[in-house]
């Protein structure tokens, strides 16, 4: 069966997983804009976007992080949030943040179950 890059797909999360999905692609985003890569500025900010447009906020506040949420991005979306989560690993392995390297082989993990 073949994969459309645009097919929406929703997952289920942990708002803290979102959470997590959310700041990694943030730092994509300021990252991407320094180096001038236009394309990944516009894929993150549409994947952030779309997130707070989902994340069910509690008077103006993330959702209780153990909360689960869904998410709807298209398929070309969670792949490039499940690229940064995989690149990501490593770095906060390095940095001795062993807690932000789980919550992205977590995120990591419930990505590739649609990719």
């Amino acid at each position: 069966m073949e994969h459309l890059p645009d097919e929406p797909i929703t997952l289920r999360m942990p708002a803290g997983i979102w959470a997590g999905i959310d700041a990694g692609i943030d730092n994509v985003v300021s990252l991407a804009a320094e180096d001038g890569d236009e394309d990944a500025v516009r894929v993150g900010e549409s994947i952030r976007k779309a997130g707070w447009n989902q994340v069910p906020w509690v008077e103006g506040n993330w959702p209780p992080l153990d909360q689960v949420i869904a998410i709807r991005l298209t398929r070309s979306q969670w792949r490039f949030a499940a690229d940064d989560a995989r690149e990501s690993i490593p770095v906060h392995e390095r940095l001795d943040d062993a807690k932000s390297a789980q919550l992205c082989r977590d995120a990591l993990a419930l990505i590739e179950t649609v990719l």
